[in-house]
């Protein structure tokens, strides 16, 4: 019986074990970094959000954001809304950073990357002027300056009342 062909593009490519190894080992040194709010790639400390005072800026900003936008849903839009949070907690970061006086290529990439990160994650919250428009968001901001406008012009109207004679 004829030993059958093996095609070479059947043949698995099995990666060697020492880049096996070495690749987990990278793997898990990434999750250890995740995990700890650190990361290898990341410099300057502005990625460092392991320290409560971060944590309670990104948390602060994202209620505010929650506040500021009524048509969030803190279940469906939380993940969203905590990226954007952590975007700009990075930004005011950095903004220090380069205020102090530190300037370089690297920092004002990742700084114009982050504000063109933000201005993204903005747009698909419906928190930009042309974002709103196109979700029909616009209207909630118009109803309420129409029923603000209609309260004043029945205050104006309403009866005055006279203070008693002494």
């Amino acid at each position: 019986m004829p030993e059958p062909r093996v095609i070479e593009a059947d043949a698995p490519q099995l990666p060697a074990v020492r880049d096996e190894a070495s690749a987990a080992k990278r793997r898990g040194q990434d999750a250890r970094n995740v995990s700890r709010g650190t990361s290898r790639r990341i410099k300057h400390g502005i990625y460092a959000e392991s320290e409560p005072s971060v944590r309670r800026e990104i948390i602060d900003e994202a209620a505010i954001l929650f506040a500021r936008c009524g048509w969030l849903d803190e279940v469906r839009d939380g993940p969203m809304v905590e990226a954007t949070a952590r975007i700009i907690t990075r930004l005011r970061r950095l903004d220090a950073i380069v205020d102090a006086g530190e300037t370089g290529q690297v920092l004002t990439s990742m700084l114009s990357r982050l504000e063109g990160q933000l201005t993204r994650n903005l747009t698909a919250l419906g928190m930009t002027p042309a974002a709103s428009a196109s979700l029909g968001l616009a209207h909630l901001d118009g109803r309420a300056k129409a029923f603000e406008a209609a309260q004043k012009e029945q205050a104006r109207y309403a009866p005055k009342r006279k203070r008693a004679p002494r």
